[in-house]
């Protein structure tokens, strides 16, 4: 198969340039991943570079499995010699190999996620008399975070004027970071900063890895942050065999330290770079498109480019606006309902999308009264579940046997008689000493303990030994199998009986299969790389569109997602766009998140909004987001909930649903979910749910002037 064939004209240019720094401005939906894809094989069936000198950096651990797999269509078995995947895995993988050229460290060193960050942070303020004043561990780690994806170290970090959490900061950081060290441990943001430590302080290393990667892709290149730019410039520096593809469009990570100057300014950092646009869109309507584009262009700082397709125009997008948050989520569900029956769409084909994670109270409250299934993107995540942290927490101790954080989950679960009063004289012992926690367990004997204390310790200590002479002997599979077994997780929750020990030991198969499905996937399945693996795994990674149910997420995590209908929620000043930040940047990142949220979409766009919201416990009435104002009104069209709506008890997909009900339905829909109706006492209300059919259907409804109300149907009338 020919690299350039399947092509169009701008695509194949960008693919058979490979003449020194390229940038890549490609729309959303304009089949970037193909041409990322066509641009690996065309270099390496080309002659121009062999397939292990190459690196493709992607945003996503799926999309690395996704190019890779495309690509091996192209070159075959050469596939698994390219070097792919996300910045957090590849510098991984360099760490692995080389950090211990850095004193602090060791190659088993752990990868601490939000959580472990969190207790690392409590621990340093209950073991020193550090005074976080109010602010909370989440507040100073963000505050550090940013400061990192600035290269901006403890000892060169200056507070701003009047910004209390800086000096708190400027305080803690340091701890922080001798913490990590002391647990030999680095969190995401050091997995970046490290290895261009390495590259900095040992040009043998530096050189070694410019040799290794002699032609480098970038994917997703507006929403790196300075480290990021910074390991690929300092790779490419010398060859300038680099393509970076991407969107300033869909820059959206500028709270977390992403830079979209750094792919606006792309050309001007390498003079010699030949800059190639994709604008023509495989995935929207001309409607859609023309309204995204016509909000990202009030954007002043932006490359010019525009959008189009060979699909027709479309349906104009669709605003509904309704009295409360309670309403607008009757709407979602009553639109879902009737492009079910309408156009023969399935659950899988609508995705909910909103600012912020709060706004899913409601919506999940309706969907579930309308028997509308769903799945929300970024709840709790596989692998931070308790169960799951747990044995992984025990992994991670015969990995890294300094990991604090992972002993003090360990030490006492399950129960084993190992109180917080003998944890403290431990900790008080090591301190003394200069040693690890872990190494403290040895000198029981020098500790004044209880004959219980001492005999649990000793029996973790004894379970500890038997687990680490069973992996001399078996692989990483059995092994596993062992360690559960050994610490005694499924006796635990077994007596614990119920429906939540139930999951937790279902979870724990599942764990199991995970693992074995590593093993027979990776070649050298080890428990170090495993436990790589499963910490940089993201929300979006996980996700499947397999399963028949709406999706639920925020804007950011739909990100490279597309679906059929696009319900975006929250439309009000002060939630979309938020008011975090008032300055024209942060306004600018609120448009292009906008913008993204329009681009998921293929057929259909909703855009909802709320006279009045329940904040704090309090009622917000807030004014309409801006953006309307910023879609051309010929392309919107406004809706009230009313008109068309599907009761929820009557979708063609639930089991409640035969053809009896179909029928009795098809001419009983006068009252649904989302109507307006009126009651001789109570008044006009909003109808959030029906149950049943004709005059003996149950309402529930939402009155303007005692709240929520269930009523029979022959006592309203629809207005």
């Amino acid at each position: 198969m020919n690299p350039l064939d399947g092509l169009n004209p701008q695509q194949q240019a960008a693919v058979a340039y490979c003449d020194g720094p390229q940038l890549i401005f490609a729309g959303a939906g304009s089949g970037k991943t193909k041409v990322l894809t066509h641009k690996i094989a065309y270099v390496i069936e080309s002659g121009r570079v062999m397939p292990q000198y190459v690196l493709a950096v992607t945003f996503t651990n799926k999309a690395a499995q996704e190019l890779q797999t495309r690509v091996a269509r192209f070159v075959g078995r050469q596939s698994a010699f390219i070097t792919v995947g996300t910045f957090h895995s590849i510098c991984a993988r360099i760490l692995r190999r080389e950090i211990e050229n850095l004193d602090e460290y060791t190659r088993h060193f752990s990868i601490y996620d939000d959580a472990d960050q969190q207790q690392l942070v409590k621990k340093i303020i209950s073991n020193t008399d550090f005074d976080p004043e109010g602010y909370t561990p989440r507040n100073i780690l963000a505050r550090i975070s940013y400061l990192k994806s600035w290269q901006t170290s403890p000892e060169a970090f200056k507070p701003r004027q009047g910004a209390r959490l800086d000096f708190i900061v400027k305080e803690f950081y340091p701890l922080y970071q001798k913490a990590l060290a002391r647990s030999n441990a680095v969190d995401f943001d050091d997995l970046l900063l490290l290895p261009l430590r390495l590259f900095r302080e040992f040009p043998e290393t530096l050189e070694k890895y410019r040799l290794k990667y002699r032609y480098i892709l970038v994917d997703e290149y507006q929403d790196t942050n300075r480290p990021q730019f910074d390991l690929i410039d300092i790779l490419a520096k010398e060859h300038r065999n680099i393509c970076v593809v991407g969107d300033d469009d869909q820059s959206i990570y500028g709270w977390r330290g992403a830079n979209v100057e750094n792919i606006l300014k792309f050309d001007a950092h390498y003079p010699e770079c030949r800059v190639f646009k994709l604008e023509q869109n495989y995935r929207s309507t001309n409607n859609i498109l023309n309204a995204a584009t016509a909000v990202v262009v009030n954007n002043p700082n932006r490359a010019q480019k525009t959008l189009w397709s060979k699909k027709p125009a479309g349906d104009r997008l669709v605003k509904i606006e309704a009295e409360n948050d309670y309403a607008e989520a009757a709407g979602i569900a009553a639109h879902i309902q009737k492009e079910i029956i309408k156009n023969k769409r399935a659950f899988k084909d609508f995705a909910i999308l909103y600012r912020t994670n709060a706004q899913t109270r409601i919506l999940e409250e309706i969907l579930r009264r309308n028997n509308i299934p769903y799945n929300i993107i970024g709840g709790t995540k596989f692998y931070e579940r308790k169960e799951i942290k747990d044995i992984l927490a025990y992994f991670s101790i015969f990995s890294n046997p300094q990991d604090e954080i992972g002993l003090r989950r360990i030490l006492n679960f399950p129960p084993r008689g190992i109180g917080e009063k003998t944890l403290q004289q431990f900790d008080d012992f090591a301190r003394k000493k200069g040693i690890t926690l872990f190494d403290a367990l040895a000198y029981l004997e020098f500790i004044d303990l209880s004959t219980r204390a001492t005999n649990a310790i000793r029996g973790f200590l004894d379970m500890l030994a038997r687990i680490r002479g069973a992996r001399e002997q078996l692989d990483f599979e059995e092994w596993s199998r062992i360690v559960i077994d050994e610490i005694g997780l499924r006796k635990y929750y077994k007596d614990q009986g119920g429906e939540e020990a139930i999951q937790r030991l279902a979870n724990i198969d599942e764990l199991l299969n995970d693992i074995s499905e590593y093993c027979h996937t990776v070649d050298d399945a080890n428990l170090e790389d495993y436990l790589e693996r499963v910490s940089l795994i993201t929300d979006i990674d996980t996700w499947e569109d397999q399963k028949n149910s709406v999706s639920l997420m925020t804007l950011h995590s739909a990100k490279g997602l597309e679906f059929p209908v696009v319900f975006i929620c929250g439309l009000n000043q002060g939630l979309f766009p938020l008011e975090r930040d008032t300055s024209d940047k942060a306004l600018e990142e609120e448009r292009r998140l906008f913008y993204v949220g329009l681009t998921r979409a293929m057929d259909k766009v909703f855009l909802t909004t709320a006279q009045r919201r329940s904040r704090a416990g309090e009622i917000e009435y807030l004014p309409e987001s801006r953006f309307f104002s910023e879609v051309p009104p010929e392309l919107l069209e406004t809706a009230y909930g009313r008109e068309g709506v599907i009761s929820a008890s009557r979708q063609p997909q639930t089991k409640r649903s035969s053809r009896r009900d179909s029928t009795s339905f098809a001419h009983s829909s006068e009252i649904s979910a989302g109507c307006r109706v009126s009651h001789k006492i109570f008044g006009v209300g909003q109808v959030l749910s029906v149950n049943g059919c004709g005059k003996q259907a149950k309402l529930r409804i939402s009155f303007r002037s005692c709240g929520v109300k269930t009523i029979v149907a022959k006592f309203v009338t629809r207005i």
